[in-house]
């Protein structure tokens, strides 16, 4: 009988601490979802040699050569930027041919 009363009170309490802790709002950590599901889009494109000279480009890491009248299909991600190797008469070594972006898709860009 004695037992009773002292059991009251730390039941009363922690009822009524747990009911605000039911409703309580989750706690608000802000990560970056997004990186989780971010992949750098590709770009499906061609690119055409319309001069009479061949050119050295680069293509981020990627060293290609196109010889005068060719084609070549590329898949790059957004945000490549394709430069001159060498030098040729219409562009001098360095220089940005094109940076590539989402609304290439499918096209073909000739370079003179």
């Amino acid at each position: 009988m004695i037992r009773r009363p002292f059991l009251v009170a730390p039941i009363a309490i922690v009822c009524l601490f747990a009911s605000q802790a039911i409703y309580a709002s989750p706690v608000n950590r802000i990560t970056p979802i997004n990186a989780m599901f971010a992949r750098s889009k590709t770009v499906k494109f061609q690119l055409r040699n319309a001069s009479a000279e061949s050119m050295d480009l680069k293509a981020g890491d990627t060293a290609l050569t196109l010889k005068a009248g060719e084609t070549l299909k590329l898949e790059l991600p957004t945000g490549t930027r394709i430069v001159t190797i060498t030098a040729n008469s219409t562009h001098p070594a360095g220089t940005l041919v094109l940076e590539v972006a989402s609304a290439f898709s499918g096209s073909t860009v000739t370079l003179r």
